[in-house]
């Protein structure tokens, strides 16, 4: 090979090796900020959703109270904050007897020692006596439903978003007939731009979880709140006629979803955190 071919070859050469090299550069950058995105992304919290049920109305203003006054802050004891209290409203017929109660947890650790921590604390005994006095003919609540959560991408810790005396929640759980047919509602939300259009129309949420465990699975879980009742109405009405949602409900990747919905509509106790 003649000199000047020889250079413009190794010319050639070194400049696709430079481009081969920057390319490997980007690439690793690429790799690299992905990977600190997944370091700093903030981790997705554990959510215990108990739904207790009493015999009458009497009963449930005495379960509250208790729940207020002993439970609320010997689990705020433990470190577990905010907690929540809920009762349906009044139109709410057939949920009347129904009590929920949201527990944020940072590890499952902290859901499967809560009780036990619970029985050896001696205010919360106290203060909860009515509970443990009574006999099995007359109990304070006849029976609780416990589910356990694992927040989603979109939505990876607790929030607070309303605070206000008229504050209104809601309750629903969206059961799939498999697994599979759960993940893509999931990510229906966390990639599908359900849950920017929720918050856009004013559904605020406060957790969505899929249920790891609870009375009937797969699910997924949330409660969202507005400032009123008012706005709760007006904010399903924004979502249900949106231009977004109507045509991101007839996607076929996200078709055959959530089968079943049940949901009740729910106002905060006197000593809710939440």
């Amino acid at each position: 090979m003649k000199r000047r071919e020889f250079l413009t070859a190794g010319g050639a050469g070194l400049a696709a090796l430079a481009t081969a090299a920057t390319a490997s550069a980007q690439n690793r950058e690429g790799l690299f900020a992905r990977l600190r995105a997944n370091v700093t992304r903030e981790p997705r919290q554990f959510t215990e959703v108990r739904k207790y049920t009493v015999a009458n109305a009497e009963k449930r203003a005495q379960f509250v109270e208790i729940l207020d006054n002993a439970l609320i802050p010997a689990l705020n004891r433990q470190g577990l904050r905010p907690v929540g209290v809920f009762v349906p409203l009044p139109r709410e017929e057939s949920s009347a007897n129904n009590v929920f109660v949201v527990i944020p947890h940072r590890t499952p650790d902290t859901f499967i020692n809560a009780t036990a921590r619970l029985l050896i604390d001696r205010v919360f005994m106290r203060d909860a006596a009515p509970i443990f006095e009574t006999t099995s003919q007359d109990p304070v609540y006849t029976d609780c439903d416990t589910s356990f959560l694992l927040g989603f991408e979109s939505v990876p810790t607790l929030e607070i978003p309303v605070t206000g005396p008229d504050r209104i929640f809601e309750w629903r759980i969206y059961r799939s007939f498999n697994i599979e047919r759960n993940e893509a509602k999931i990510k229906m939300f966390d990639e599908g731009g359900q849950m920017p259009l929720f918050r856009e129309t004013g559904l605020n949420p406060v957790f969505f979880g899929n249920v790891l465990a609870g009375p009937r699975t797969p699910a997924l879980m949330f409660i969202v709140g507005c400032p009123s009742a008012e706005a709760h109405t007006e904010a399903w009405q924004a979502f249900r006629t949106h231009p977004k949602w109507l045509v991101m409900r007839d996607l076929p990747e996200f078709a055959d979803t959530a089968t079943e919905i049940e949901r009740v509509v729910l106002t905060p106790s006197p000593g809710s955190q939440i």
